[in-house]
């Protein structure tokens, strides 16, 4: 249990920061808590969109930038351009942290299995 309360805080953590440094640095309009957690969990809804729908992973990657431009410009009251290179920021970000420390593994899946050991953990007889 407590391992995936760790790793819910650590990604919300690891989701922000680049949020906040992209509205600091280019100056949008609004960088509120709740708008910055609003877009983050809309771009990486579109991003776990695109990659179910899209087969090939550099489209995959390039349609999920696109739309988390969409998603951060229209919940942080900016330009879709400013949206746009604080959605790579972010996904930049996701990247790097997928590849260094979960090694490789999409965060979709180490969420899930996250939640299934805390589920036997708190209900060994229900699995």
């Amino acid at each position: 249990m407590m391992a995936l309360i760790l790793f819910l805080g650590a990604a919300v953590v690891l989701a922000l920061i680049p949020v906040y440094l992209g509205c600091r640095i280019l100056r949008v309009g609004n960088p509120s808590w709740w708008g910055a957690l609003a877009a983050v969990v809309a771009a990486l809804a579109l991003q776990d969109l695109a990659m179910r729908y899209v087969e090939d992973i550099e489209l995959a990657w390039l349609a999920s930038v696109v739309l988390s431009g969409f998603a951060f410009s229209l919940l942080l009251d900016t330009s879709y351009w400013r949206g746009l290179v604080i959605g790579i920021f972010v996904l930049g970000l996701q990247f790097v942290v997928t590849q260094v420390l979960l090694n490789g593994e999409p965060p979709s899946e180490a969420l899930n299995n996250r939640i299934l050991a805390a589920q036997e953990e708190l209900w060994p007889d229900y699995h």
